[in-house]
């Protein structure tokens, strides 16, 4: 895989990292938000998304100047890469908009019980669905691998 290859699929993995750092701390139980010592701030955890979205976008901007083709395995990984960086980047925007929504409906419980599980499903449709093209880019990754041990 050639360097600049590399820097994209690196940079997609670091704003991945980032991105579930960010969801973990609206999402993932932990004792603090159980006992109420800690209060996640979904607005906050939405505009730390914003500089990922660019970061994501630039890749994408990136990954087309490379002009990649289907004809190699490395034009193939690019071309997933993309589509990865844009199904990840849709997660990301129905993540800012739960956030929005779980801000403006935070003592309705009406919402919690009702559109709330709607919009968590939508949600997680959408990291199903950057997930699944995940697990081609992984194959192909281990596929290229495998070629330049050879």
């Amino acid at each position: 895989m050639t360097g600049e290859v590399a820097d994209l699929a690196l940079e997609v993995n670091s704003v991945l990292r980032e991105y579930l750092s960010i969801q973990n701390r609206i999402f993932k139980f932990s004792l603090k938000k159980a006992l109420g010592f800690f209060r996640p701030d979904p607005l906050e955890a939405s505009e730390a998304v914003v500089p990922l979205l660019d970061r994501l976008e630039k890749v994408r901007i990136g990954i087309k100047g490379l002009s990649p083709s289907d004809e190699s395995e490395e034009g193939r990984f690019l071309m997933v890469l993309r589509a990865y960086s844009r199904a990840m980047s849709e997660a990301m925007e129905s993540f800012r908009d739960l956030c929005v929504k779980l801000e403006r409906h935070k003592k309705d419980r009406k919402y919690r019980k009702g559109p709330y599980l709607e919009d968590m499903r939508s949600f997680q449709e959408m990291e199903t669905r950057y997930l699944e093209i995940g697990l081609k880019l992984n194959e192909l990754k281990k596929s290229i691998s495998e070629e330049s041990e050879k």
